[in-house]
Order: C-alpha cells, then structure tokens, then sequence
C-alpha cells in the first residue's frame, strides 16, 4: 500500500471547505436570526471577538476618557491623575492598590450594571468585561497581576439570583487578558445586605470580614485582580483584599464597571 504523500493538501483542503461551509451557516442564520444587542435588544452587526451590541449601545458603553485617579478611579484634575492619590483617597487606608473602571454609575452604564444583576443579562456582562479588559490594556496597572478573581456571593444569594454579574465579567476579562482565572478561590461567608442601600459606615461593617480565602488555593507573593460591578466606597474591595493579602498576596488590583462617587 502506497502512504498518502505529505503535500497532497487533503488536511487543507478539509479545512478550507469547513471555513466556507461555517461562512455560509453564520450568513444564512444572521440573515433569518438578525443578531440583537444584549443591551437595547436591538438589530446588530455581529462582528468577531467583539461585543454584541448596536453602534448607539457601543458609543455609550465604551470607556471614558476623563482623568480619574489611578487608586480609586474617582474623577480628578488632570495633574492628579497620572500618580494620585487624589483628594478622595488621600489619607484613607485602602489594602488595594490601584482601580480601574469604564465610567461613572450614571446613565448607560448604570443601566447596564443593573441589567447584569440578572441571568437573563449574562452576555451583557460578557460585553462589559469585554470592554473593561481593553480599559485596562489602555491603562495598565504597575504590575501586571497574574490572575482575575471575582468578588463572590454568598451562596444562598447566588443561588436565588441564579447569577453572579462579578463572575461572568471575570470570565470575559480573563478571557480577553489571556490571564487564568480561579472563581472559587475567594468565598462569602454570610448574607450580606446590599451595599447600595447602607450609608458608608454601615458597607464597611457590613462587608468586614465577609470574605476568606479558600484552603485549596496557595497564593503567597501573588498579584491578583479582584473584579467586581461597582465601586463606591471601596468598602468591599477593601475586605476581599484584605483576606487576599492575609493569605500571602504582594498585591490587589481592583477592576469594575462603574464607579459610583453618591453615598446615601
């Protein structure tokens, strides 16, 4: 028997026919299944490694250009920017060490964090930490960190609310920095309040000692990007940094989609 010679191109050939025959299946499904934007549930173009949105949703939901500071994302001056920290967080104790968001919690993107509280949202939050992990290929941190944790939910909450919008942006965000990602190492240990409706004295001892680091995870000298929705007081940022950095971590990164400067 003769064996098949190397430069025949059958292995090419094959693949080439599997790329126009997946070409043709993706026109025709579009074409009778016009892709919606997981934001509006409008008509949109679907595009590779892009999020799904419409051209309106893309503009509103793209990072801002606006100075923030490099500590706690707040708006600053322009001159406070590059180094910080700024007026917000001089003086405070913050066990991480710098944030980064898309915008403030205010108009589309406040819309669409409340919309990922939901499962039904899911892809929505893929899109978001889409757009945050470019924010931070944009804006990088001092250190690269090498790996993405979400803040977790108790485990009740998650399980009534079916979804937890941390997660799913931490799995788009990895995704897209090519970093792994370990969802389970950080855990809540009881039922938290939400933090939206507490006064700021009231989140920090809401969240203290909320979060521990589970056994199955060695993280000593490690450097961690913690990935939450929002950021407003830092409160719970703090405390999940402080059980990462108790466990051994040299440093925290934080990254959320909208930072929010209003306090009850």
């Amino acid at each position: 028997m003769t064996a098949a010679s190397p430069t025949d191109g059958s292995p090419t050939r094959f693949r080439r026919w599997r790329a126009w025959y997946q070409v043709g299946k993706d026109a025709t499904t579009n074409l009778l299944f016009p892709p919606r934007c997981t934001s509006c549930d409008g008509e949109c173009s679907s595009r590779p490694d892009q999020p799904l949105w419409c051209a309106a949703c893309e503009r509103e939901l793209q990072a801002s250009k606006l100075p923030t500071c490099p500590r706690c994302a707040a708006p600053c001056p322009a001159s406070q920017a590059a180094s910080g920290p700024c007026p917000n967080c001089r003086g405070l104790k913050l066990l991480y060490s710098e944030a980064r968001t898309l915008g403030l919690y205010d108009g589309a993107i406040r819309q669409a964090v409340l919309k990922i509280k939901h499962a039904h949202y899911e892809p929505l939050a893929g899109g978001l930490g889409q757009q945050l992990a470019r924010c931070i290929q944009d804006r990088p941190f001092a250190e690269p960190p090498e790996f993405v944790v979400p803040v977790p939910m108790f485990w009740l909450q998650r399980l009534l609310r079916g979804n937890n919008a941390a997660e799913t942006l931490a799995l788009s965000l990895a995704r897209v920095l090519r970093l792994p990602i370990a969802t389970d190492l950080l855990v809540c240990r009881r039922w938290l309040k939400k933090q939206s409706t507490l006064k700021s004295d009231e989140r920090r001892r809401n969240v203290r000692h909320a979060f521990r680091v589970s056994w199955r995870y060695g993280i000593r000298n490690a450097r961690i990007l913690l990935v939450d929705d929002v950021l407003t007081t830092g409160a719970t940022a703090h405390d999940a940094a402080r059980a990462l950095r108790h466990a051994g971590a040299a440093s925290v990164y934080v990254a959320a989609v909208a930072r929010s400067t209003h306090e009850p």
